[in-house]
């Protein structure tokens, strides 16, 4: 196992790459080598970490980011069928364990927010916060029910900000997924649509804030509040902004929100271990 940084840009983003023998887990890294606890940070079903880059700019502020693609999308080079969200965290884990970082706060958007819950249920020690956006997890809507859903959700959110992500950016990444992941890409649906983990809940041990928006359905707003009544140490917090993907389309408000969460976290971290 290895780990390398492929390229740079000039706004330092860090794309590079961890070396796992029969998987290759390329990621996006911005921030500072600080003393603070790092950010990792999981993208949603179907894309990979590059939509994300403002928000990981704007977390980069006060943090270490780390944001792969997940194994076998985008640049992560995988070739085989992944079965489950276990899987999914044991790639993440095992590259956590090659860069040595011992313990992270955790975010997870739609799909990514189910392999963070696995995450952290197999390993908790690991996991200083939580932060779950618009989770999977929590299946209440049928493949059949989600396709009249999506397609309202994506006439609507034309009209938010982000149209050059919506129109362009994404669809290219899709696009690319779907013809050389196509085996993955439906896998990982049916796993989001399908598998419930809600008997991993009890198991999540760092504070968890759920952040969801009221407008959200594909996943919608009856899951996190169940998951929130599941969840030890949970709170959320739900903001008006538009649909499943709303935190793309204003970054701003959604890192705001998610640093604020982890500066009490971190804050209620260091009383304790002066008490």
């Amino acid at each position: 196992m290895s780990s390398e940084r492929v390229s740079t840009s000039q706004s330092h983003m860090n794309y590079c790459c961890v070396d796992l023998g029969d998987c290759s887990i390329f990621y996006t890294q911005t921030g500072s080598e600080s003393d603070s606890t790092p950010i990792l940070f999981l993208h949603g079903w179907g894309i990979s970490a590059e939509p994300y880059h403002k928000i990981l700019k704007l977390l980069a502020q006060q943090h270490r980011v780390l944001a792969p693609d997940l194994p076998s999308f985008a640049r992560s080079s995988y070739s085989k069928l992944i079965p489950d969200y276990d899987s999914y965290a044991k790639f993440l884990l095992s590259s956590l364990d090659t860069l040595n970082l011992q313990h992270v706060h955790l975010i997870g958007h739609s799909f990514g927010g189910g392999i963070a819950i696995a995450l952290s249920a197999l390993a908790p020690h690991r996991v200083r916060s939580l932060i779950l956006v618009d989770s999977t997890g929590l299946p209440c809507v049928s493949i059949p029910e989600l396709l009249p859903r999506r397609a309202l959700e994506m006439t609507a959110q034309l009209l938010l900000p982000g149209l050059r992500l919506k129109l362009v950016d994404i669809p290219q990444i899709f696009s690319s997924n779907l013809l050389f992941n196509t085996g993955n890409v439906i896998q990982a649906l049916l796993l989001a649509l399908q598998v419930d983990l809600k008997h991993l809940l009890p198991e999540i041990q760092a504070s968890c804030l759920l952040l969801w928006s009221e407008k959200d359905l594909t996943t919608p707003l009856t899951a996190a509040r169940e998951m929130a009544a599941i969840i030890p140490n949970s709170s959320l917090t739900i903001v008006e902004e538009g649909f499943h993907e709303w935190a793309l389309w204003y970054p701003e408000k959604f890192t705001s929100t998610m640093l604020d969460f982890i500066r009490q976290v971190e804050r209620a971290d260091a009383i304790a271990n002066h008490s």
